[in-house]
C-alpha cells in the first residue's frame, strides 16, 4: 500500500540494548559551566549510554483524526499564544506563557488544579558549554537526544511533593483525584519545518521498551526513561504545524483506568523542509494536572 501525504522516514536514536545495563544503570552527566572550567571532562566518564539508530516510518497526525491523548498520549490542539516567548525572553514573559498554558489546561481538562513546574525554550543550534547553566530556566538549550520519556514512573511522588505545598498536599494527596503529568509543546516560530517532534503512540509501546536513565546534575538526580527500538513501536509527526497548533503529550497518568501513561517523543530531521527553513525554535511547558474522579 502506498504510504500516505506527508509520511516520512527519519532516523531516530534509541537506547542500545546492551546486556550493560542489566548491571549498570545508564546516565548521563550535566556538568555545569563552572565545572567544565574546573575539570578535565575529558578524563571523566559522561555517558554510558550508547545509541541504536533506527530508521522508522513516522506518520502524519493529520491523516488520523482518532488520535488522542486518552488513548495514544497524545494529540495537537487550536491554541494561539498571547505570550509567545522568544530570543531574550525575559523571566517576566515567560512566566506570563507559563500561567496562559495553566490556564488553558485549566479549562481544556476542567481540571481542580493545574500546576507548571518546568519550562524550556530549545533551537536546533549548537549549544555553548561555556554558559551551560541546568538551573536557569531561561537558558535557550538544543535538540534533545535519544527517544525518551521525561520521569520515570518511580520518580514522580517525589516531584508531586516538590510541586504541591502543604496544603494543595494534604487536599489531593488521597483517594479522589487524578493526577496527570502533561507538557505543552509548541513552535516559537510561525510553522515549525526544521527537527519537528515525533512523538511514539503509546499502544505500540512494549513496558519492557523503557530503560530507566539517570540524569546527573550539579546538585540533583532526574531519572527517566530511554526508549529501546522495537519494530512494532508506530511514530507521528504533525506535518506544516503551526505556533497554534501546540501538542499536548502524557508524562504521567495516575489513573489505571487510562490507556496512556506515558510518551516517548524526540525531534527528528524532516526531509520535506525547506533548503533555507530557520532553525527548529520551540518552547515546552510541562505542567501537574489534578482532576477529580467522576464517581
Amino acid at each position: 500500500m502506498a504510504p500516505h501525504s506527508d509520511d516520512i522516514e527519519a532516523d531516530i536514536d534509541f537506547i542500545a540494548d546492551l546486556p550493560l545495563y542489566n548491571d549498570v544503570k545508564p546516565f548521563f552527566l550535566h556538568p555545569s559551566a563552572l565545572a567544565t572550567k574546573e575539570l578535565d571532562l575529558s578524563k571523566i566518564q559522561i555517558t554510558n549510554v550508547e545509541w541504536d539508530k533506527q530508521k522508522v516510518a513516522v506518520h502524519s497526525m493529520r491523516n488520523e483524526p482518532d488520535l488522542s491523548l486518552e488513548r495514544n498520549g497524545f494529540c495537537y490542539v487550536k491554541h494561539r499564544s498571547n505570550h509567545l516567548p522568544e530570543d531574550g525572553t525575559s523571566r517576566d514573559m515567560s512566566v506570563r506563557y507559563c500561567k496562559e498554558g495553566e490556564e488553558f489546561l485549566k479549562a481544556h481538562f476542567d481540571a481542580d488544579l493545574v500546576k507548571n513546574y518546568d519550562f524550556k525554550i530549545r533551537k536546533n543550534v549548537p549549544m555553548n558549554l561555556d554558559s551551560y547553566d541546568p538551573h536557569d530556566p531561561m537558558m535557550v538549550e538544543g535538540a534533545a537526544i535519544g527517544a525518551h520519556v521525561d520521569i520515570s514512573l518511580e520518580t514522580v511522588p517525589d516531584l508531586l511533593k516538590q510541586v504541591l505545598n502543604e496544603e494543595q498536599q494534604e487536599r489531593y494527596l488521597q483517594p479522589g483525584y487524578r493526577f496527570r503529568l502533561i507538557n505543552i509543546w509548541r513552535s516559537i516560530l510561525p510553522e515549525c519545518e526544521d527537527r519537528p517532534l515525533a512523538l511514539c503512540d503509546y499502544t505500540s509501546i512494549d513496558a519492557g521498551d523503557l530503560i530507566a536513565t539517570e540524569r546527573v546534575y550539579p546538585i540533583r538526580l532526574q531519572e527517566i526513561y530511554h526508549l529501546k527500538y522495537n519494530k512494532q513501536q508506530r511514530w507521528y509527526w504533525l506535518p506544516g504545524q503551526k505556533s497554534s497548533e501546540p501538542f499536548l503529550f502524557m508524562t504521567f497518568d495516575s489513573h489505571s483506568g487510562a490507556k496512556a501513561r506515558y510518551c516517548p517523543h524526540i525531534s527528528v530531521v524532516n526531509p520535506l523542509a525547506s533548503p533555507n527553513a530557520p532553525p527548529r525554535h520551540s518552547v515546552e511547558t510541562r505542567n501537574l494536572v489534578i482532576t477529580a474522579l467522576s464517581e
